[in-house]
Protein backbone atom coordinates (compact mmCIF):
# COMPACT_ATOMS: atom_id res chain seq x y z
CA UNK A 1 0.00 0.00 0.00
CA UNK A 2 1.80 3.25 -1.07
CA UNK A 3 0.27 6.49 0.78
CA UNK A 4 -1.93 7.66 -1.73
CA UNK A 5 -3.71 4.62 -0.99
CA UNK A 6 -3.32 4.85 3.01
CA UNK A 7 -4.78 8.34 2.34
CA UNK A 8 -7.47 7.26 0.56
CA UNK A 9 -8.30 4.27 2.76
CA UNK A 10 -7.28 5.68 6.50
CA UNK A 11 -8.13 9.63 6.26
CA UNK A 12 -10.99 11.82 5.85
CA UNK A 13 -11.01 15.26 4.98
CA UNK A 14 -14.55 16.74 6.59
CA UNK A 15 -15.22 20.82 5.88
CA UNK A 16 -17.79 21.74 8.89
CA UNK A 17 -18.78 25.33 9.93
CA UNK A 18 -16.39 24.94 12.60
CA UNK A 19 -13.17 24.00 10.34
CA UNK A 20 -11.67 21.46 8.08
CA UNK A 21 -11.49 18.11 10.40
CA UNK A 22 -8.68 15.44 9.45
CA UNK A 23 -10.00 11.57 10.87
CA UNK A 24 -7.77 8.77 10.83
CA UNK A 25 -9.10 5.66 10.65
CA UNK A 26 -7.68 3.23 13.71
CA UNK A 27 -7.70 -0.10 13.67
CA UNK A 28 -8.30 -2.17 17.02
CA UNK A 29 -8.57 -5.85 17.86
CA UNK A 30 -10.91 -6.58 20.72
CA UNK A 31 -11.10 -10.49 19.47
CA UNK A 32 -8.71 -12.23 17.22
CA UNK A 33 -9.74 -11.73 13.37
CA UNK A 34 -11.85 -9.36 14.02
CA UNK A 35 -10.67 -6.27 13.89
CA UNK A 36 -12.85 -2.84 14.21
CA UNK A 37 -12.69 -0.02 13.09
CA UNK A 38 -13.05 3.80 14.50
CA UNK A 39 -12.83 7.08 13.12
CA UNK A 40 -10.61 9.78 15.57
CA UNK A 41 -9.85 13.62 14.47
CA UNK A 42 -6.23 13.74 14.07
CA UNK A 43 -6.35 17.80 13.56
CA UNK A 44 -8.52 20.61 12.63
CA UNK A 45 -7.65 23.64 10.16
CA UNK A 46 -9.28 26.36 9.70
CA UNK A 47 -11.97 26.92 7.00
CA UNK A 48 -9.27 29.32 4.98
CA UNK A 49 -6.97 26.62 4.94
CA UNK A 50 -4.89 25.98 1.37
CA UNK A 51 -4.85 22.93 -0.31
CA UNK A 52 -1.07 23.45 0.31
CA UNK A 53 -1.67 24.12 3.73
CA UNK A 54 -4.19 20.45 3.84
CA UNK A 55 -1.78 18.62 2.20
CA UNK A 56 1.08 19.56 5.04
CA UNK A 57 -0.85 18.13 7.51
CA UNK A 58 -2.16 15.28 5.96
CA UNK A 59 1.87 14.48 5.60
CA UNK A 60 2.35 15.14 9.38
CA UNK A 61 -0.32 12.54 10.51
CA UNK A 62 1.32 10.31 7.59
CA UNK A 63 4.42 10.70 9.62
CA UNK A 64 3.13 10.39 13.10
CA UNK A 65 3.75 7.51 14.93
CA UNK A 66 0.60 7.71 16.90
CA UNK A 67 -0.79 6.80 13.65
CA UNK A 68 1.09 4.78 11.25
CA UNK A 69 4.29 2.76 11.60
CA UNK A 70 6.93 2.06 9.10
CA UNK A 71 7.79 -1.81 9.10
CA UNK A 72 11.74 -2.14 9.82
CA UNK A 73 11.41 -5.39 7.14
CA UNK A 74 9.53 -4.20 4.25
CA UNK A 75 10.25 -0.85 4.36
CA UNK A 76 5.99 0.19 4.38
CA UNK A 77 4.13 2.73 5.58
CA UNK A 78 0.98 0.70 7.83
CA UNK A 79 -1.57 1.78 10.15
CA UNK A 80 -0.50 1.06 13.40
CA UNK A 81 -3.49 -1.99 14.04
CA UNK A 82 -1.37 -3.51 11.18
CA UNK A 83 1.77 -3.74 13.08
CA UNK A 84 2.81 -7.01 14.93
CA UNK A 85 4.99 -4.78 17.52
CA UNK A 86 6.90 -1.33 17.37
CA UNK A 87 9.19 -2.33 14.29
CA UNK A 88 7.40 -5.23 12.20
CA UNK A 89 3.89 -5.27 10.65
CA UNK A 90 1.80 -8.43 10.81
CA UNK A 91 2.45 -9.57 7.14
CA UNK A 92 6.03 -9.63 8.29
CA UNK A 93 5.48 -11.46 11.08
CA UNK A 94 3.73 -13.92 9.39
CA UNK A 95 5.69 -14.41 6.37
CA UNK A 96 9.03 -13.99 8.02
CA UNK A 97 8.81 -15.36 11.35
CA UNK A 98 5.99 -17.83 11.53
CA UNK A 99 3.83 -15.98 13.18
CA UNK A 100 0.37 -17.05 12.99
CA UNK A 101 -3.04 -15.37 12.68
Amino acid sequence: MNDKEIISEFIQVKKGNDGIQLLVRGISWPHPHEPVSSWTVASVLPQTSSSQELDSKIQEILDNEQYFKVCQECGKRKPRGWMHNDGICQSCAENNHGVVY
